[in-house]
């Protein structure tokens, strides 16, 4: 699907949030719904300027007004997590969806494009252009393979793994190392004994 520029209604945009909020990522977690919800609405009504990680934190998150987002990430996080989720849903669950909600890094405002429909036999998320031989060149539709992952591991378990994996490695290489720098240790001392003994 390719996006356009230009403004989209705001019917349409809400249609589009009640059809994202029920695509999987957005059903296993509520926060990230309530999430999406918020920024959305807030846009819509005109509000944008005020959607800031203390506002979601305390409107959408529940986090009470003590909240200090320069010394809590919560909500930096949740808003990575966000992005992730509403790019799996286009990806995956993009059916009945036309309008690109998304959220740019870096803010918490979302943007909203209007998607040009194609047809269902292409499975598309990116375009490259391929030139016509008698006029300009045409966007085509090319699907993107799935990102790899381990079955029954999200990414942050991943990690862990890894890094559990890295430690014990490191500490058989200490101990291997100790153990034949002992093994040297007494290897280089045999001798000298040996030969003191044999005077």
């Amino acid at each position: 699907m390719s996006e356009t520029e230009e403004a989209v209604p705001a019917g349409r945009v809400v249609e589009t949030l009640e059809t994202l909020l029920r695509a999987p990522p957005f059903q296993r977690s509520t926060k990230l719904a309530r999430f999406l919800r918020f920024v959305v609405e807030e846009e819509l009504a005109g509000r944008g300027a005020t959607i800031k990680a203390y506002t979601i934190a305390t409107q959408a998150l529940g986090r009470g007004p003590d909240f200090d987002p320069s010394l809590d990430p919560s909500v930096r996080v949740e808003a990575g997590r966000l992005r992730r989720a509403l790019d799996d849903a286009y990806a995956q669950h993009s059916r009945g969806l036309d309008v690109r909600v998304t959220v740019p890094v870096g803010g918490y405002r979302p943007r909203f494009a209007a998607l040009d429909a194609i047809p269902d036999a292409v499975p598309a998320t990116s375009e490259e252009t391929v030139a016509e031989p008698d006029g300009p060149p045409a966007p085509v539709a090319v699907a993107q393979p799935p990102r790899p992952t381990v079955a029954g591991f999200s990414p942050r378990a991943q990690a862990a793994v890894i890094a559990l994996l890295a430690g014990i490695l490191l500490v058989l290489c200490i101990d291997l190392g100790l153990t034949v720098s002992a093994r040297l240790a007494v290897g280089l001392s045999a001798p000298r004994d040996v030969a003191a003994r044999s005077r």
